[in-house]
């Protein structure tokens, strides 16, 4: 019975490794390509413009093409344990997330947001705000937006 145990304990081990090397992978393939759509939103950011409205349609519009992208990292989140389910139905986004996404930084956090945000923006312009609830207890404790990450307590 003492050798079930123990294999059981070891096993368990194992299984904790590899979900957080499968984690720490994960994070690090979709850290160059959250930088690479950072830098593109920092670009148009750059150049003034005095009506927000037609920088969002030209920064939309000029970064369309990572829509595939976008929902492969945002497939990977729900694969990866940082998120539940993201969904939008009826034009009004949201993000369950899980554990894991608490240990992020704010700037990791924000980026992930970013990247729903952006994905559901270009499909659908009223789609402006992404509302964030923890998993567990079914509240709302952030939203990102053209502003940025809000988280509640901050």
């Amino acid at each position: 019975m003492k050798t079930k145990g123990i294999a059981f304990v070891l096993l368990l081990i194992l299984c904790v490794a590899i979900m957080a090397a499968y984690v720490l992978q994960w994070q690090q393939v979709s850290d160059d390509d959250i930088e690479a759509e950072e830098q593109a939103a920092e670009s148009v950011n750059a150049v003034p413009v005095e009506d927000p409205q037609a920088a969002l349609e030209k920064n939309i519009e000029d970064t369309r093409h990572l829509q595939e992208r976008r929902k492969q990292i945002m497939d990977e989140m729900v694969s990866g344990g940082i998120a539940e389910r993201i969904e939008n139905p009826a034009g009004e986004p949201f993000v369950y997330v899980m554990e894991p996404f608490y240990g992020l930084s704010f700037e990791e956090q924000a980026s992930l947001m970013n990247v729903v945000w952006s994905y559901y923006i270009t499909e659908d312009r009223n789609s402006s705000v992404v509302t964030i609830y923890d998993n567990v207890t079914g509240q709302e404790v952030g939203s990102y937006s053209q502003a940025g990450l809000k988280m509640t307590g901050e």
